[in-house]
């Protein structure tokens, strides 16, 4: 009988410390979503933009992060033209996410200033090599102009863009460009052409892409886009954000009718 008191105080204490582990457990979730949100949703439907429908999906490979090196950016320009992008940092953990937040808002700052797409991936290449910490990442960049309905791009060692109608979907020619933070100066070259009424147009980083034979990864991408006609946040989530196990995200545009 003598003992319980303690045994009870011992309890107590405990009950109490494992409390408060919780309740700064759930803070720390708390602060980690609201940065989360305030760097880079990871899921976000845009809407209307441009005379175009946007949705955005991320998707962080690491479940306490919840964020990781791939982003995009959805930005409208004072001059009426629409930028779209997708990146990808080569790496994992909070380095990762630091250099992935740092591209994220210079190219923001690169595409105000009026810099055409090629541009803004040699300007990003030589913040990288000028960083001197060996960061790499692949970027793909598109500007849309809604009064002629052309799409310039250029890209940085990533992916094709997929281009999809009622009928089918093709990947479009990939400008000439390596990865960034790779090399000094190289050149970034562009490719342009028109959105017709009704078409789609894919970014993705490589985590849609299921690992394996690269090419045949990212026919099975498109071959999930195939006939789909509906809102383009719909279409998102009928892709595997899962497929390659590994940070994931993909912008899909839709020119409206």
């Amino acid at each position: 009988m003598g003992t319980e008191p303690a045994t009870s105080t011992v309890l107590s204490g405990g009950s109490r410390t494992l409390l408060s582990y919780r309740r700064q457990l759930a803070r720390e979730r708390h602060i980690s979503h609201v940065l989360q949100h305030a760097i880079q949703p990871a899921s976000s439907v845009v809407g209307d933009l441009a005379g175009l429908r946007v949705a955005v999906r991320c998707r962080a490979a690491d479940p306490v992060l919840r964020i990781g090196g791939d982003w995009y950016l959805v930005l409208p320009l004072a001059n009426g033209d629409l930028v779209m992008a997708v990146g990808d940092v080569v790496g994992h953990g909070l380095r990762a996410v630091e250099a992935m937040i740092g591209l994220r808002y210079a190219m923001a700052a690169y595409a105000v200033e009026g810099h055409p797409p090629a541009m803004i991936l040699s300007h990003l290449n030589t913040l990288l090599i000028g960083a001197g910490n060996a960061t790499t990442a692949t970027a793909v960049v598109a500007t849309f102009r809604p009064s002629t309905g052309q799409i310039v791009w250029a890209g940085a060692g990533h992916p094709p863009l997929l281009l999809a109608d009622r009928r089918r979907v093709v990947p479009l020619p990939s400008p000439a460009g390596p990865l960034l933070g790779a090399f000094s100066a190289p050149q970034y070259a562009q490719e342009a052409r028109q959105l017709l009424s009704g078409d789609s147009l894919l970014l993705y980083t490589d985590g849609m892409i299921k690992r394996g034979n690269f090419d045949h990864g990212i026919e099975l991408l498109a071959d999930q886009l195939v006939g789909l006609d509906a809102h383009p946040a719909a279409i998102l989530d009928r892709l595997d954000f899962g497929a390659a196990r590994d940070d994931a995200c993909a912008l899909l545009a839709q020119r409206l009718r």
